[in-house]
Formats: C-alpha cells, structure tokens, sequence
C-alpha cells in the first residue's frame, strides 16, 4: 500500500546556484542547534496532532481516501500467521477533521462489514469503489440508507488472489488515459511463513500479482463488462506503497525479501521489470513483463529494471508504506517542493526521498525525517503509519495499523507495543514558526566527478572548514535467497570541498564513485547489474538535523569509476566480520542483541540454552548447540520455537557462511 513520486529535472550544480540566487535570500543560519540529535524525533518544521476518534473503535487503517472533507478508510487485522481468512474487514467514514483539533468533534461512522482483507479505497462521482484480496468493487447504496451490505457490490474484477496471508490489492489513485478515468494500484504476491516465494496459483487468468494495475475505464456507473485490466510495470514482493504525482508518474515502494536484498522506492517505467520472479508452473501467473526466457526459480538482476532510490534495510527502513508529495510549498519552504514523504510500519517513522533525472534516469537520495513513539500524538507517532494522504485543507494525514511480530511499531526494550491503530495529522509550521536554530540537507545530487549537498539555511566558509565528511558507498546483489547484505563496501576521499557564494550548496569532489556499469560485483552466479550503488554521506561538526544521506547512484555524469571492486569480507577468512554484517543487513529485524523479544528470539547467550521447538507437530526440548543453530539457519521453518510464529526466512547461505554465523553467536554472551 504506497505513495508516489515526482521531481524536477536534474538541474546542474550552476544553474541551481543560478536560480538560487535569483529568488528572495534565506535567512542566514545560526549555528545553535545541537548537532546530537535522537535518531527518532518530530521533524522541526512540522507538527503533529493526535485525531483519533474518542469513540470506542480501533481503525487499524489499510486504505484512506478523502470525499470533500470527509475521510474513508478501509479497515482489518492482518493475519501473520495464514490461517483461515479474515472476512470481518470494515469501511468507516471519518467526519470532523478539517479545521478542528479537538479530538471529541471527530466521529467515525461504520458504513460496511464482511469485507475480505480491504487495503484500496477511492471515490469518483461520489461512488465509493474498493479493492479487497480478492476482488475490486463498486458499491452502491442501493436502498438509500447511507450504509452498505454485501449484495450492495457491482464486482468489476474477481478471483484475482488466492487465499495467502500476503496477497492484497494496494491502492487506488486514479490514472487518466485517453480522456477516461483508471483505477490504479499494487497487487502484493503470496509468500510462505518465512519469506519465501509460494506458487501464485492463477484463479483470474487476467491477473498478474506483484505487479500496478490499471482497472477501468470507471464512471460510477460502469459494470464489469465495461471494464478491464492492463499492467504498467511489474517485478515487485511487497509494494505496499503506492501513489500518483502531479504528472501522472507512478511510485511503488517494495519490501526487502527474495530478490530484494534492500527496500525499494521506484520511480516507474512503463514495462518495467523490477526483479521479483514469481514462480513459473503450469498453474500460476507470473509479474508483469517477468521475461518468459529466464529460469523463474534462479532470475537474475541483469535483466531488471534499476530501482530509483535503494532503503538500507535496518538503517533507513524496515517496512516502508505510502508515499505522498510535497507540493505548492510557499517561501522558505519552497524547496521541499516535489519530494515525497512515506512511512514505515515496523520502525515508526517517516522518511523523505528526494527525486532528479540524470541523462534520462531517475534517481535520488533518502533522508531520515520524523518518528518516535508519543502516545499523545504531538511529538512522536502513536502507532506504526501505514497510509498518508494530504488533505483537502492541503495537511498529511496519517493512518496506522499493526498486529504484532512483524507488524507492528516495535518497541524499545522495557516498553509496551504500540497500538495497532491511529490517526494523526501532520502539517508545516508557518514561516513565522520555523526554528532559527535549524538546518537541514535539502537535497543530494550528482554531479560531475562528485556530488552537491544543498542546504536549508547558508553556512558560512569557516563552518565548512571544520566539517567532517565521511562518505562510503556500496551495492546489493539480489538473489533468490532472502534479503542480502552490503558487497564492495568503500570508503572515498574528499579531496576538495567547495562552498557556493550563497552559502547554500556544497560541492563535493569525490574520485571513484561507481554506478550502474561494468565491474560488477558477482556471488554464486548473481550480480549487482542493474543494482546500482548506494553512496552514504555523512556530515559531521556542522549542525544539522540529521547528519546522513544515502544517495543511490545508477547514471554518473561523466561515468562511474572502473577500476576492480574490492573483494567482499569472506566468510572463509573473517568470520567474525562477515557475521556481523549479515547480522545487521537480515537478522537484526526480527532478532535483538539485548535479551529483549522481537519477532524471534534474542541471540544475546542463546547458546547452550534449553528451548522448547515445536518439532513435527510435536513440542519437544532441546539444546541450542552447533547442530541446532545450523538446523535453523539452512532449513529455518523444520524447527519452530515455542512462542514465536514460523516466521523465519531462508536467508540461501552456504555452509562456510553458515558456519561463521554460527561461530559469532557462540560469542553473544
């Protein structure tokens, strides 16, 4: 379920100071601003207000869509464990959010049940349409009463899932098209407990999961002869994130898993593929545009489409949700224009991706933005945000949902889970209101042989001068083992630092960065062709908000460097270090080194310990030793402890590099 993209064309280092220069000045920037700041915070330049109803009802939100001033929301639990389907989803429609803060004025109306898993909601010509697991409908309040029943559906695409607990139809935003109106959105695919791909089996031969659909045309009066389904681009696991810009471009967020050793934000191409085979048998659908000719079972990056901006699984993202675009931004603010904010359910947080062409490719940078937990809703999310939308009144609003495990805003040690449910409003501050003391980087982008930092207020030549700049890049090679880890990992030099007569933009000369061309980097017969790199910069002794940015190169201007990557740490010959980053890129989601419980157990003095397993259907003691340890890495779901769902993925490692994994957790005493 996601949100989109947009963003002006690269505009080179000259002519941006250029345009800079002619607008009105910033106000100069004072360095008073503690440069320490907790990873997690409210951003400065917005506030949040919490605006869940006081009602005695749980929206743990899916889907969100505004009618004049009010809100409709699709609602459910999700189910992590893919049992029977849950059928008791609910429509609700929220009144009394524009214009007002107080929480007792808003009021959420029940307007439908037994729905079956809802994650897509949108209204035209006031008919409210709706995207179930296994169905898109129109609904029509056939006897006038302002609510609805089950025989108040017009279908207009069925059978399009199979029941699995990963399967969702994410959306909508309408596409226009030949002067017609589409629904667009995601279909999710289905995958076992674990993580691991399961057949797509084909109920609706018109279907094609882990793709963006567009269904239509719709007029509020279509039936389902007048309609059908085309696909836009295709190749994604979990693209629970989904949005539409001003221009019609389409962005689609996808979760870290098989073949996608990062998360993703994807600018998308129109026939795009971008690297997530669904399994080829006789019986099941493959993605849109998945290249008929290459093994569904091994793929292979080299033919996919580049993502846009990679989400360093851990470090910037886990679960990352809904986009929406910052636009129409007046004065200071103005710069923030056509860059898009999404959330992340598992971590509580908001990010901020910024978007530029570079010689017809897009690409950008991510910034860490705005989380924390905060009951009240003021300074911190109350829940996990899944949907963000803006608002008639032109504020974000924020929709959240969770179940546990997984999926949920995962609580720091010695607190309690967040809820499951929430909704917030998130709005700038006026001009008026905006910090002095702040500064930020606005934007990362590519130059020749470098890279530009613009800044929200000027700096002057003796800040930059104390500045430190740590800046290292690396690439992912997917393949169809679960997530991955960073490969040729390099730390570049700084030569030369220029600062902008305004004081506004950064120049850095940065020999040796690398992007989406020869060498590549290889592992088992799989690459990074068509990964690009990620470069990570990180700006210390200046003060700002957030002192990292993670730039994902695919085209350099002027070329990347050429020269041999170096090798990858070996598992064969620095164990302890190979473990380590393993650990971080995979394990550290669901595995803690503190003794506190997340969706697996803590490996902090697991070895030696006496643990229950639920072993074929049977519950069964045993030691946790080398034998056990290697069992659960290479065969994961054979041996599930009692108390954590079968959860765990098969993370494809050969024995050396099981073997060290091994070895390291010995030590977590």
């Amino acid at each position: 379920m996601s949100r989109y993209f947009l963003i002006l064309p690269l505009l080179f280092s000259s002519l941006a100071q250029a345009q800079t220069k002619a607008k009105k000045p910033r106000k100069p920037f004072s360095p008073k601003l503690d440069a320490v700041v907790e990873a997690d915070r409210l951003h400065p330049l917005f506030k949040l207000e919490n605006l869940y109803p006081e009602q005695d009802v749980q929206l743990k939100i899916s889907a969100m869509a505004f009618h004049g001033d009010d809100l409709y929301v699709t609602v459910f639990t999700p189910d992590r464990q893919n049992k029977a389907p849950f059928k008791k989803g609910e429509i609700f429609k929220v009144t009394g959010l524009i214009g007002n803060s107080d929480r007792s004025n808003v009021k959420a109306q029940r307007l439908m049940g037994d729905l079956y898993e809802p994650t897509a909601i949108a209204v035209h010509e006031g008919k409210i349409y709706v995207g179930e697991k296994d169905k898109i409908s129109r609904l029509e309040d056939r006897n006038g009463d302002g609510v609805y029943t089950t025989n108040e559906k017009v279908i207009l695409i069925d059978g399009i899932s199979q029941p699995n607990f990963h399967t969702y139809t994410v959306g909508f935003e309408t596409i226009k098209k030949d002067g017609k109106v589409y629904l667009a959105g995601n279909l999710t695919t289905s995958v076992r407990l674990g993580g691991s791909r399961d057949l797509n089996v084909t109920m609706n031969p018109k279907t094609k999961r882990g793709s963006t659909f567009l269904l239509g045309p719709i007029t509020g009066l279509e039936e389902q002869k007048d309609v059908d389904i085309e696909y836009f681009a295709g190749g994604y696991r979990t693209p629970n994130g989904f949005a539409v810009g001003p221009d019609q471009e389409m962005i689609v967020l996808d979760n870290q898993g098989v073949f996608n050793p990062s998360n993703e934000f994807i600018r998308l191409t129109q026939g795009g593929f971008y690297g997530h085979y669904l399994l080829k048998k006789k019986n099941t659908n493959i993605a849109a545009f998945q290249p008929e000719e290459v093994d569904s079972e091994v793929g292979g990056s080299r033919y996919q489409t580049p993502p846009t901006v990679h989400l360093p699984q851990g470090i910037v993202n886990r679960s990352p949700s809904q986009p929406v675009i910052l636009k129409n931004l007046k004065g200071p603010l103005s710069v923030y224009n056509g860059q898009w904010l999404f959330g992340d359910v598992t971590l509580g947080r908001i990010n901020r991706v910024f978007l530029e062409e570079v010689e017809g490719v897009w690409q950008g940078a991510v910034f860490l933005h705005s989380g924390g937990h905060d009951p009240e809703g003021r300074s911190g999310l109350t829940a996990g945000p899944n949907r963000i939308i803006e608002g008639p009144d032109h504020n974000y609003y924020i929709g959240h949902i969770g179940h546990g495990g997984l999926w949920q805003f995962l609580p720091k040690k010695g607190e309690e889970p967040k809820p499951h449910y929430g909704l917030q409003r998130l709005s700038l501050k006026k001009a008026n209101e905006l910090p002095d003391a702040f500064n930020e980087m606005v934007a990362l982008r590519d130059i020749p042989n470098g890279l530009e930092i613009e800044l929200f207020k000027p700096i002057t030549h003796e800040q930059l001068d104390k500045a430190r700049f740590t800046i290292k890049q690396w690439t992912y090679i997917p393949t169809n083992g679960y997530g991955g880890r960073n490969f040729g990992t390099e730390t570049l030099p700084l030569p030369e630092r220029e600062l902008s007569d305004d004081g506004l933009f950064i120049k850095l000369t940065i020999p040796g960065i690398r992007d989406n061309s020869p060498p590549y980097v290889t592992r088992q017969n799989y690459s990074n062709e068509n990964v690009g790199w990620v470069i990570e910069v990180k700006v210390e002794s200046l003060p700002l908000y957030k002192t990292t940015a993670w730039y994902t190169m695919i085209r350099h201007q002027g070329g990347g460097a050429n020269t041999q990557v170096a090798q990858s740490i070996s598992a064969k010959d620095q164990p302890m270090e190979y473990a380590r980053a393993q650990f971080a890129a995979v394990c550290a989601a669901c595995h803690s080194l503190d003794g506190s419980r997340l969706a697996g157990p803590s490996l902090k003095g697991i070895y030696d310990r006496k643990q229950k397993v639920i072993r074929d259907g049977k519950t069964v003691e045993t030691t946790i030793d080398e034998a056990y340890l290697l069992r659960a890495i290479s065969d994961p779901l054979a041996e599930a402890p009692v108390g954590y769902p079968p959860a765990m993925p098969n993370l494809n490692l050969v024995d050396e590099e099981q073997k060290a994994l091994v070895q390291w957790i010995k030590t977590l005493k």
